[in-house]
C-alpha cells in the first residue's frame, strides 16, 4: 500500500509541472467582485519590453495598475513591498476599473556571490585569490522575470482579450536586427582606383577633396558607396576580389556582429602592445607590463528607418598603429615603449540597406633601398657603376574598413546572413560525453510555396483575421490562436518528414540493433492482455507472399483497477492486393478527433526498404524526445537551427518500442502530403464551415 501511495504522489507532482490550458469560463456563473481575491487571474510573461515601461504605457491609457514601493527586509536580499495603486479604486465593478494589472516584483539583480566583509575572508593568499570562498548572503530565487498578473472578471472576457492583444501586438514587440559586416583591407595606395573610387578627385555625382597624408600618419575619412559612385555594392566586392587575386590587396579580417535596432555593437581588430614599466623605491625595484590596444576599433549604433529601406548609423572609428620603440629616458619609469599613431573619426551616416561604406584609412609610406646589376661585373671596382643600378622605392600601403549593414528579417531568407553556412564543420558528431548535434542546411528545407499560394488557405487566413478583429476573445482559442501566430494546421507532419530525411542522409539507422526492437501484441493468453514480441522474429515469420500488419488504435480507458493501458497492436498477416502505399492509406484512418485515429504499419519481405524506414522512425521518435523545445513549425524550422541527435553508442544499446506513436510517425513520413492535408482539414474544419455558410 505504501508503494502505491508513493507512486501516485510522484504522478501528481509530474502533472502539476505541466502547463494547464486556459480555462473556459461561463459568463452566467460570474458575480460582482468585492475584493481582488474574487477575480480570475492570468499571468503575462513579457518577452522584450521591461515591465516598468509597459506599465507606464498602460497607466497612460487609463488601466488600473498596481506597483510596489520596496523597503529593506529582515535579511540581505529580501525586501518589504507596499502596494501602490495608479488610481483610487472604490468599486471593482465600476466601469473602467477592470482588468487590473499587478506587477510581479522581480528578483533583485545581483551577482551570483557577494564579497564577504569579514576580516577572515578579506585576507588573500599569495596568489591573490580568496581560497576560503565567500559568504552567500542572498536568498536563492528561481522564479521567472518580467511578469504581470492580470485580474479580470470571467463575465468580461472581451476586456481581457483586448488587453492581451494590446500587450502582445503593440507593446511587447521585438526590435529588428541589423547584421554589421566589416571588411578590413590592406592595399597599395595607387591601387585604390581599381576599387572604382577616387578619393582626391571628382566624378559623376561625387566630389571629394582629402588633404594628402603625411608620411606615417593616418588619414581618416568616410565615404558612402552609392550607385552613382560605384554602380552597386556587388561590383565593389567583385573589384576587391580581383585585387586580392592579383595579390595587390590583402584581406586582414572579416568580422561581423548582429545587433538590435538602436543598440551599440563594438568590433575590435588589432593586437595588444606591451609596455614595460619599472618602479624603483628605497626597498626594491618592481617591473610591470601594461598592454595598450592598437589596431582598428569600430563602435556602431544602427537605427532602421520606418519602411526598412535604409539604416542611419552612428559610427566611431579608431585607427592606430605603432612605429619604432623608444628606450627609457634618464630617470623615467618606462623601459621600452612604442610610438603610437592614433586617429579617431565620429560620424553619422545614412545608407540604403545592404549598401557598403568605407570608414577611415591608415596610410604608411615606407622607403626601401634597391640594388641590382650584372653578376661579377656589377662588383668590379671602377666599372661597377656602369653595370649596376641602385635606387630608393617608396611604397604607400593603406588600410581601409568597409562596413555593410544588412537589415535582418527572421521570417525571410536574409536571416541566413547570421547563421553558419552549410558545412559539416558546425556539426558535432561522435561525441563521447555530450549528445551529437546537427545544424539544418538550406538543402534540408522543402519548397513549400504551394501552401502560401493556395487560395483556400488565404481565404481561411483572411477569415480568421476578419473575425479576430471583431472579437478579440477568438485570439485565445484554437484554431484562431495558432493561425494568428502564423502557424499552419498540420505543418508538424512536414517538419517530421524533413527531420526523417536528415536521419536517413546521416545513415543513423546502421547503428540500430534489430534484436533490440520490441512491440506489444494483443493476446488473450496473458492476464495482462498483451505479450512482448521481438520485431525481428516476427518479420522472419512472414511468408513470401504475405505482409505483417500492426494496427494501433485507442482501446479502453485507464481506470482505478487498471490504471495503465499498454499501446498494444493487433497483428494480422495479409496479402497486399494493391500497391504498398495504397494499402497503407486504406489501413490508416483519420477520425474527427485524435482519439478516433487508427494507425497501421505494414512489413513485407518484398519491400525491405520499409523495414529500414521503420528503424528511422524509431530514431525520429527518440530525437523528438531529446529536443522537447523543438518547435515543429515551418516558421521555426529554418537553416541554422541546431538539433540534438542520439550518439551512435546510445543507438547501439537502446531498446526501442514500436507503439502507437511510432505507427503514427510511420504513416506521416510515408504519406506526408496526404497526412498534412488531413490534419489541415481537421484543424480548419470549423473555419471552413463558416466560409461555406457565407
Amino acid at each position: 500500500m505504501n508503494k502505491i501511495l508513493i507512486l501516485f504522489s510522484v504522478l501528481a507532482f509530474g502533472f502539476s509541472q505541466q502547463r494547464q490550458p486556459v480555462p473556459t469560463f461561463n459568463p452566467s456563473s460570474s458575480k460582482n467582485a468585492s475584493t481582488l481575491r474574487d477575480l480570475d487571474y492570468e499571468v503575462v510573461k513579457l518577452s522584450y519590453i521591461q515591465t516598468d515601461r509597459a506599465l507606464a504605457i498602460l497607466k497612460t491609457m487609463g488601466y488600473t495598475v498596481v506597483e510596489y514601493r520596496a523597503g529593506k527586509g529582515e535579511i540581505a536580499g529580501e525586501k518589504n513591498f507596499t502596494p501602490i495603486f495608479s488610481k483610487k479604486v472604490d468599486n471593482l465593478n465600476a466601469p473602467g476599473v477592470l482588468p487590473v494589472i499587478i506587477k510581479i516584483p522581480d528578483t533583485q539583480t545581483i551577482s551570483l556571490v557577494s564579497k564577504s566583509t569579514t576580516k577572515a575572508a578579506s585576507k588573500k593568499s599569495a596568489l591573490g585569490v580568496d581560497l576560503g570562498g565567500v559568504t552567500l548572503n542572498n536568498t536563492t530565487s528561481g522564479e521567472p522575470m518580467q511578469r504581470l498578473l492580470v485580474g479580470y472578471k470571467s463575465s468580461d472576457m472581451r476586456a481581457l482579450a483586448q488587453l492581451l492583444d494590446l500587450i502582445a501586438n503593440k507593446i511587447d514587440v521585438p526590435a529588428s536586427q541589423v547584421a554589421i559586416e566589416a571588411l578590413v583591407i590592406e592595399l597599395n595606395r595607387d591601387d585604390l582606383s581599381e576599387l572604382g573610387v577616387d578619393f582626391s578627385g571628382a566624378g559623376s555625382g561625387f566630389t571629394a577633396d582629402f588633404p594628402p597624408p603625411q608620411s606615417g600618419s593616418i588619414s581618416p575619412f568616410t565615404v558612402v558607396l552609392d550607385r552613382t559612385l560605384l554602380g552597386s555594392g556587388a561590383n565593389f566586392r567583385a573589384n576587391i576580389d580581383a585585387l586580392v587575386s592579383k595579390k595587390l590587396a590583402t584581406i586582414k579580417s572579416k568580422p561581423s556582429a548582429l545587433v538590435l535596432d538602436g543598440r551599440q555593437t563594438r568590433i575590435q581588430v588589432g593586437q595588444q602592445i606591451p609596455i614595460v614599466k619599472t618602479i624603483t623605491d628605497q626597498i626594491a625595484k618592481t617591473r610591470s607590463v601594461d598592454y595598450v590596444p592598437v589596431g582598428i576599433v569600430l563602435n556602431v549604433r544602427p537605427r532602421i528607418s520606418e519602411d526598412g529601406s535604409s539604416v542611419t548609423i552612428q559610427v566611431e572609428t579608431i585607427i592606430s598603429e605603432t612605429e619604432e620603440r623608444i628606450g627609457a629616458t634618464s630617470g623615467g619609469d618606462v623601459e621600452s615603449a612604442p610610438i603610437i599613431n592614433n586617429r579617431k573619426v565620429q560620424s553619422f551616416v545614412r545608407v540604403a540597406n545592404n549598401t557598403p561604406f568605407i570608414i577611415g584609412g591608415l596610410i604608411n609610406e615606407k622607403s626601401s633601398d634597391n640594388e641590382g646589376g650584372v653578376p661579377l661585373l656589377g662588383t668590379l671596382p671602377f666599372v661597377k657603376n656602369f653595370f649596376s643600378v641602385s635606387g630608393t622605392k617608396k611604397v604607400r600601403r593603406e588600410v581601409i574598413v568597409v562596413i555593410t549593414p544588412h537589415i535582418i528579417k527572421e521570417a525571410e531568407d536574409q536571416f541566413s546572413r547570421v547563421i553558419p553556412q552549410d558545412s559539416p564543420l558546425f556539426d558535432q558528431d561522435n561525441n563521447k560525453s555530450f549528445p551529437n548535434s546537427y545544424r539544418v542546411r538550406q538543402g534540408d528545407i522543402f519548397d513549400l510555396s504551394f501552401i502560401d499560394e493556395s487560395p483556400v488557405y488565404q481565404d481561411i487566413v483572411d477569415e480568421v483575421y476578419k473575425r479576430a478583429d471583431k472579437d478579440k476573445t477568438l485570439a485565445q482559442n484554437e484554431p484562431y490562436k495558432s493561425i494568428l501566430e502564423g502557424k499552419i494546421p498540420g505543418e508538424s507532419v512536414l517538419v517530421k518528414k524533413m527531420l526523417l530525411d536528415i536521419i536517413s542522409k546521416m545513415n543513423y539507422v546502421d547503428y540500430v540493433d534489430p534484436e533490440k526492437i520490441i512491440y506489444f501484441a494483443s493476446s488473450d493468453k496473458d492476464p495482462a492482455g498483451f505479450e512482448v514480441e521481438l520485431l525481428s522474429s516476427a518479420i522472419k515469420k512472414i511468408q513470401p507472399n504475405k505482409a505483417m500488419k500492426l494496427t494501433y488504435s485507442v482501446v479502453g480507458k485507464a481506470t482505478l483497477n487498471k490504471p495503465f493501458v499498454q499501446p498494444t497492436a493487433t497483428v494480422d498477416y495479409i496479402t497486399l492486393k494493391d500497391s504498398y502505399k495504397n494499402e497503407l492509406v486504406k489501413f490508416n484512418r483519420i477520425g474527427s478527433t485524435p482519439a478516433e485515429d487508427q494507425f497501421t504499419i505494414l512489413m513485407s519481405p518484398k519491400i525491405p526498404k520499409y523495414e529500414r524506414r521503420l528503424y528511422e522512425v524509431l530514431i525520429l521518435k527518440k530525437l523528438l524526445k531529446m529536443n522537447p523545445d523543438l518547435d515543429l513549425t515551418l516558421k521555426y524550422f529554418k537553416p541554422g537551427i541546431e538539433i540534438l541527435f542520439p550518439s551512435r553508442d546510445v543507438l547501439e544499446t537502446t531498446n526501442f518500442v514500436v507503439d502507437r506513436d511510432a505507427a503514427r510517425l510511420f504513416y506521416e513520413v510515408n504519406l506526408y502530403y496526404a497526412a498534412f492535408g488531413q490534419e489541415f482539414n481537421r484543424g480548419t474544419a470549423e473555419i471552413g464551415r463558416l466560409i461555406q455558410a457565407q
